[in-house]
């Protein structure tokens, strides 16, 4: 056998490469990838978006926050006006402000940049303001005072010694959470958007695309047209 005649029965031996069906999913790939891309992106902005909301809301709160104090005796006893027990109460109150508030932001940016996924929008909302609201309580709590009893034992009598500053209400995180799952409930009841930027592609669900044909068993050809007639 000629070296000629051995290539060619090689080459009729040898799989075909690029055929159809490789191309077509290799093509699904690169366009899943296209899709996946601004939505990781998206994913990164509002995190950081979240966290920006939750500094800027912990400096707002203990800027607003008039931090009750105790009055030292000359016994070495503190003593705290009623006026000054209901300012402990206004710590919480006014964090759970500033969480509804930040939390209905954070909520209308999720729509709008998740509105298109489905169910995981309610759950971007969630984390979002649960992230924010967390942020917000540490940035609050690190500026201070704290350390309440050592300054309470360095006190000279008559000194006024602000209590520590922090939430004394951990479920009042729980309303940055309810805050930015309103407006997502809302649209989702009350939108009828037919937006399709965030869908994904039929091509990538449905093997075949309308008018698109299949090579079947035997060589027959297929089509994913669907004609209507009668059966008699």
């Amino acid at each position: 056998m000629t070296n000629a005649a051995a290539q060619t029965v090689l080459s009729e031996q040898a799989p075909l490469s690029g055929s159809p069906g490789e191309a077509s999913g290799q093509n699904r790939l690169a366009r899943l990838r296209i899709a996946v891309r601004p939505l990781a992106t998206r994913v990164l902005l509002y995190t950081g978006l979240a966290i920006v909301a939750g500094v800027i809301g912990g400096w707002v709160w203990h800027a607003i926050v008039k931090v009750p104090t105790y009055l030292t005796s000359d016994d070495g006893s503190v003593q705290m006006t009623e006026r000054a027990v209901s300012q402990i109460f206004s710590i919480d109150a006014i964090f759970v402000i500033i969480g509804l508030l930040v939390g209905l932001a954070l909520g209308l940016v999720a729509w709008l940049f998740f509105r298109k996924t489905g169910w995981p929008v309610a759950l971007a909302a969630t984390l979002g303001g649960l992230l924010a609201g967390g942020v917000c309580w540490l940035v609050g709590v690190l500026q201070g005072p704290s350390n309440f009893a050592e300054r309470v034992a360095s006190a000279n009598p008559g000194d006024q010694v602000p209590i520590d500053f922090q939430l004394h209400t951990g479920s009042a995180l729980l309303v940055w959470a309810l805050g930015a799952i309103i407006p997502v409930m809302l649209y989702a009841n009350l939108s009828r958007e037919d937006d399709k930027d965030w869908e994904i592609p039929a091509s990538l669900s449905s093997p075949l695309r309308p008018g698109a044909s299949d090579i079947g068993e035997g060589g027959v050809e297929h089509t994913g047209q669907v004609t209507s007639g009668k059966l008699n």
